[in-house]
């Protein structure tokens, strides 16, 4: 009787062979290696991502201060409520700046005048970034309005 070649008795066992080759685990140590570079990307991406929002929180906190300064009716006042509103804008609650500062142009604070303000913020990349990251970059805006033409300018 002829049985099939599996079911014959046999006293030796084969041994499995090894599959692949040469490039045995390198989906493995790819992944290890890739790994730390993909996270410095996605970190990249992140702290771009946060530098392009202080930029423009700091470009609305000059156009809002402009905007309070023309309401005023002189020039001192104008600059302090320049530098009031923009203490508020990028104030401590959730802004990126360590240091803010204002400066307001009420030169020409005559009817049909201008009045500019200049606004400095200096963030540091670990509040950008991650904690202990160091260094820190400088951003500006500078926003100017024209004052009504039909105004009553002075105390």
């Amino acid at each position: 009787m002829n049985r099939p070649r599996a079911l014959r008795g046999s006293s030796r066992r084969r041994r499995p062979r090894a599959r692949g080759g040469p490039e045995d685990g390198s989906a493995c140590s790819e992944l290890v290696l890739l790994t730390p570079l993909l996270m410095a990307v996605v970190g990249g991406f992140f702290f771009a991502g946060r530098l392009v929002l202080a930029r423009q929180d700091v470009d609305d906190a000059a156009r809002t201060a402009v905007q309070a300064a023309v309401t005023k009716p002189d020039g001192p006042e104008a600059s302090g409520l320049a530098g009031l509103t923009t203490s508020i804008v990028l104030g401590p609650d959730g802004g990126l700046c360590s240091r803010v500062s204002t400066t307001t142009d009420t030169s020409d604070f005559v009817a049909g005048g201008t009045v500019s303000v200049r606004v400095t913020c200096v963030v540091r990349f670990s509040s950008l970034a991650f904690a202990g990251v160091p260094g820190s970059v400088g951003l500006s805006a500078s926003r100017g309005a024209i004052l009504e033409p039909y105004r009553e300018i002075g105390p």
